[in-house]
């Protein structure tokens, strides 16, 4: 930031505060699907073995969808905090700094990335690199089904 400008430095103190916990939150956002998949490898593998007693089966089944709805829920609460974070520094950038479309956040920062791309060529075109907390909720979405349907099909077995 400018240091002759008319700005508190409490104010400029404000932003850099703002913007380690956006930072900060960025972070941990990407630190709970690595962690769910840990846990969700671990249930799984208790839960598809032939030879574990059925209570067991579906005791990791019930775990690893419970894991599944909380990882979703987490990351969603990191990703609304980071959020707001990003939206007042976009603000802050835009009104106090007047930085115009060379804002570090929000709509100006995405404007500017918009035009950079994978350089993989065709491959990098499908890879939807804008939307992966989307992809990742999706995923571990999918981790929840498959542990509804190995309780279904535990309790399936219990009935033969």
């Amino acid at each position: 930031m400018n240091e002759s400008s008319s700005r508190s430095p409490d104010l400029e103190m404000l932003y850099f505060v703002v913007a380690d916990r956006h930072l900060q939150y960025e972070n941990l956002l990407w630190q709970v699907p690595a962690l769910s998949l840990t846990a969700q490898a671990f249930l799984f593998s208790i839960s598809m073995g032939a030879g574990n007693d059925p209570v067991a089966r579906i005791a990791s089944s019930l775990l690893a969808l419970i894991v599944s709805i909380i990882s979703i829920m987490l990351m969603a609460s990191h990703r609304l905090a980071g959020r707001k974070d990003e939206l007042w520094l976009e603000r802050f950038e835009q009104n106090e700094l007047d930085v115009g479309a060379w804002g570090a956040h929000g709509a100006a920062f995405a404007r500017q990335q918009d035009i950079a791309d994978l350089d993989a060529g065709y491959v990098g075109k499908l890879i939807p690199m804008r939307q992966m907390f989307k992809v990742w909720v999706v995923g571990l979405g999918c981790f929840g089904m498959a542990a509804v349907f190995m309780i279904l099909r535990t309790l399936v077995g219990l009935r033969h």
